[in-house]
């Protein structure tokens, strides 16, 4: 990503127009509008003041590539931390617990919805016995995390109620479906992930008396 389109993306995000960013600046609009548009490049001094006015090191504005885009989040208004928390409160007031159910956004399909301050999760998916969904989450207009599943029920002993148990313990440090070991009963969850939260992939199994009778398959990370 080259610098005129890092400046944009940054002062969008931001909801400035190009006035009031040169206003920011004591610049004319003129030079902005250069600068996102490839013409020209502002100077050591302008570059300090969009460092600090943005929170994003004057390395990263000017290399070429991505790490600007993905640190919008990170450095600024949306900390991933902040994500992981809002994402463990959202699982655990949508699907395990049924509430926040909203009307289906496909044919067929089940949807859940959670708000809380600016960010918004949406879990949607297909299917009973065999099913596939998608949830995602938003910071303030900006998609910045989904996660894609794929699972199947494999005999009648699979309980549904001891899933959405196990569910309910998802943690901050493992925030994609339940922890990595749960038991109750005849039934074991477990839950293995490779990745982290911004690049991951895993699959979840329930056993009832040693016999495996449900998994489910999902991957996924930040979207930025």
């Amino acid at each position: 990503m080259e610098f005129k389109e890092k400046l944009q993306l940054l002062r969008t995000n931001m909801k400035l127009s190009q006035e009031e960013l040169a206003n920011k600046l004591d610049i004319a609009r003129q030079s902005v509008t250069k600068w996102e548009s490839g013409q020209s490049f502002p100077d050591v001094h302008n570059l300090i003041q969009l460092s600090e006015i943005f929170k994003v090191s004057i390395d990263r504005l000017v290399k070429e590539n991505d790490i600007c885009t993905i640190n919008l989040f990170s450095e600024r208004k949306y900390p991933m931390q902040d994500i992981r928390n809002f994402l463990v409160r959202a699982k655990n007031n949508t699907y395990v617990t049924g509430e926040n159910e909203t009307m289906p956004s496909q044919p067929g399909s089940h949807d859940f919805r959670y708000e809380d301050d600016d960010y918004l999760y949406i879990d949607t998916y297909l299917g009973g016995q065999k099913f596939i969904g998608e949830e995602r989450v938003w910071a303030g207009d900006h998609a910045v995390w989904a996660m894609n599943y794929y699972g199947q029920s494999l005999n009648e002993n699979f309980d549904n109620a001891f899933l959405k148990e196990a569910l309910s313990y998802v943690s901050v440090s493992m925030p994609f479906r339940g922890p990595e070991f749960y038991q109750k009963g005849d039934y074991t969850y477990q839950c293995q992930v490779q990745g982290d939260f911004e690049c991951f992939s895993g699959e979840e199994r329930i056993y009832c008396r040693q016999e495996k009778v449900y998994a489910c398959m999902f991957h996924g990370g930040i979207i930025l």
